[in-house]
């Protein structure tokens, strides 16, 4: 039985991850700043009881870290798989952080949540991702981290550029952790249709998106390590 932590658990494309690999009958860590507040997550702890641990987790956060982690070693001896999930599309600004309307501090809470938050969980988490047989860090990513494909105007410097700096950190952390044999790849779960702003219109329904993420996280090799693939197994442009 695999042992999964996901953040940001309560919606979109985490909810998605942990029913699917709920279902699938791996043991699932899911995890969020506000998750009791979440019918669907209460749904799926009524029907997956012993094999769905719903915690608080703000990955921001270096005490909720804490907690969680304390909370999670007591209860698992290793991690088989870390689900970075957890990201915000805008720092609390109302616009689309076009030039000229930029302000530093909603920059700097994406960033914290986006990229510094994720290099974070798994520094922390590291002790049981070590034990694991073949453990993997997934950080979802986006199209828009594509320094290659960026092409057009249209702002989102804070969103896009986070999402670069985490596939970098992606990069090293897949360096840095060779000698370890943990696999650390950036997905990309391509458009879709979440409680996420701006994706009103995107083409891809959660359960298409992780339905083809699971088959590439399942597919993976040791060789993978460091790169930035699509939900359709697709390696990305950095």
């Amino acid at each position: 039985m695999k042992r999964i932590l996901i953040t940001g658990s309560s919606r979109g494309i985490g909810l998605e991850f942990v029913k699917q690999f709920l279902e699938k009958g791996s043991f699932v860590i899911a995890s969020s700043r506000n998750p009791h507040k979440y019918e669907e997550l209460k749904k799926l702890k009524n029907k997956f009881q012993e094999n769905l641990n719903i915690i608080e987790l703000d990955v921001s956060n270096e005490e909720s870290r804490d907690k969680a982690f304390e909370s999670i070693s007591n209860q698992l001896d290793k991690l088989d798989l870390l689900i970075n999930n957890a990201g915000v599309r805008f720092g609390g600004e109302k616009y689309s952080d076009a030039l000229g309307k930029l302000h530093k501090e909603d920059f700097c809470k994406i960033f914290l949540v986006n990229s510094v938050a994720p290099l974070m969980m798994v520094e922390k988490f590291l002790p049981l991702l070590e034990k694991a047989e073949k453990p993997i860090v997934i950080n979802i990513s986006s199209s828009s981290g594509s320094i290659t494909r960026r092409t057009r105007k249209g702002g989102g410097f804070s969103y896009s550029s986070s999402k670069a700096a985490l596939n970098m950190i992606t990069k090293a952390l897949s360096v840095e952790l060779s000698d370890s044999g943990i696999i650390v790849v950036s997905l990309h779960p391509g458009w879709v249709k979440t409680t996420m702003e701006l994706t009103k219109n995107a083409p891809l329904k959660p359960s298409e998106s992780i339905e083809g993420m699971i088959k590439v996280i399942e597919s993976l090799k040791t060789e993978d390590t460091g790169k930035f693939i699509d939900w359709q197994g697709n390696e990305f442009p950095w």
